[in-house]
């Protein structure tokens, strides 16, 4: 009878990692942020560079007030970048980009998120301020079932592509903020 049992778990245990064989991993090997001539700044970091079965790669966006005044800065979805995609080309405006998913997706009042297959936002401007110097982050997951290859990709805007609007004491009408962020891609085959 321990046998069987033995050889009933041992069966089970080699079909649940059949899904794993054949399974492709990824790196995140490199993150450029263009230069901006915005008053603010932003710095992407990389804190988990590994999408693998395990766990999903992070990138941590920080945005930073440059200037010697407030600014405004809002989104739609959570404060302050909103829902962001990793997309094949800057050229492409159409759907179809890889999520970043944070579980503050799910928290949102203003996110609809089922699932990282199934989300919608509301419409709704969340406007803060950011202090001179002043800085806002949020940590983003980049799951390996949901990147559609190797290569460079681009950050945007879910639904728009700006990462965030902006408006200064100078000029109180809305500003794209829109850097070139670059994310390096490498994959690795599991066997």
């Amino acid at each position: 009878m321990r046998r069987r049992t033995l050889l009933g778990v041992a069966g089970a245990s080699m079909a649940s990692l059949a899904g794993c064989l054949g399974a492709t991993e990824y790196t995140v090997t490199d993150v450029r942020v263009g230069q901006s001539s915005a008053p603010v700044g932003l710095d992407v970091s990389i804190t988990e560079p590994n999408a693998v079965i395990e766990h999903p790669a992070s990138l941590e966006f920080s945005v930073t007030n440059q200037q010697n005044s407030p600014v405004r800065v809002r989104n739609t979805g959570i404060w302050p970048f909103g829902l962001l995609e990793l997309v094949p080309s800057l050229d492409i405006e159409e759907a179809g980009g890889t999520i970043l998913w944070t579980s503050r997706y799910e928290e949102s009042q203003y996110v609809d998120a089922e699932s990282r297959g199934n989300y919608g936002t509301e419409d709704t401007p969340l406007v803060r301020t950011l202090e001179p110097g002043g800085t806002a982050s949020e940590t983003y997951e980049l799951h390996g079932d949901d990147i559609r290859g190797a290569g460079t990709r681009y950050v945007r805007g879910e639904f728009e592509p700006p990462i965030l609007k902006y408006s200064t004491e100078e000029s109180e009408a809305w500003q794209s903020f829109l850097p070139e962020v670059a994310v390096s891609l490498e994959k690795t085959d599991l066997f």
